[in-house]
């Protein structure tokens, strides 16, 4: 489990964050893997909340995003590999009408890309044009994990208009595994979430016929939908 500790403030109309000296600089978003890794924490925090009484958020708020891996061999020793780490941690911020990956879907090519090679461009190209497309508003772009157990931390700001936050990782090594959260929502009945608790699956891309953390690459053809293992 995680201590989570409320640090900046909701931004109302005009996006001011305001820092104080204690031990975390934003509110924190903790990530761990479940079902693969073990216990989950995801949380989240914003000072100020803002109650609308509808069903938006007024202004912004930021927060920072934590991902604390237990994965090791003790954990999981079957098959255990070597070098156990996560790709950089990649996603955005968004509306309802952009999603990058869903289950039950089938990968985009940069999903593909993250989950197989921990490759990020052609998944940021389509972040970039939902962009330019309004909608959404930021790419979250946050360190790898070199070695697990590990942690690893960004910092993120949701909008009113692009409330949501999708951020994923590749499991490494894996054939197409990855970590990650689509389309959550920091904005409830009106006011930035104060704290949030999810826990977070290993999913299966659908696009590597492998089955052990090592296995030689076998394409899928054709390519199934995303699952969680």
């Amino acid at each position: 489990m995680s201590t989570v500790l409320c640090r900046t403030s909701l931004v109302k109309k005009h996006p001011v964050v305001k820092k104080h000296p204690v031990v975390k600089k934003n509110p924190v978003v903790n990530f761990v893997p479940v079902l693969l890794f073990g216990v989950s924490l995801l949380s989240g925090c914003a000072s100020n909340p803002d109650h609308t009484g509808f069903g938006s958020c007024e202004g912004s708020a930021t927060y920072s995003a934590e991902f604390n891996s237990t994965w090791s061999a003790t954990t999981h020793p079957t098959d255990f590999p070597q070098k156990p780490h996560y790709s950089e941690l990649i996603g955005a911020t968004h509306n309802s009408d952009a999603s990058f990956w869903s289950l039950g879907q089938q990968a985009s090519v940069g999903i593909k890309d993250v989950s197989e090679r921990g490759k990020n461009e052609n998944l940021i190209q389509k972040m970039e044009l939902a962009m330019l497309l309004g909608n959404a508003s930021s790419v979250i772009h946050g360190p790898d994990i070199k070695y697990s157990p590990g942690s690893t931390q960004v910092d993120f700001q949701v909008r009113s208009e692009h409330s949501m936050v999708t951020l994923l990782a590749m499991v490494a090594p894996s054939p197409d595994w990855f970590v990650g959260v689509s389309g959550i929502d920091m904005c409830e009945n009106g006011t930035w979430v104060l704290s949030k608790t999810i826990g977070l699956k290993v999913y299966d891309a659908g696009t590597d016929d492998g089955e052990t953390y090592t296995a030689a690459n076998k394409k899928t053809m054709p390519r199934l939908s995303l699952i969680h293992i």
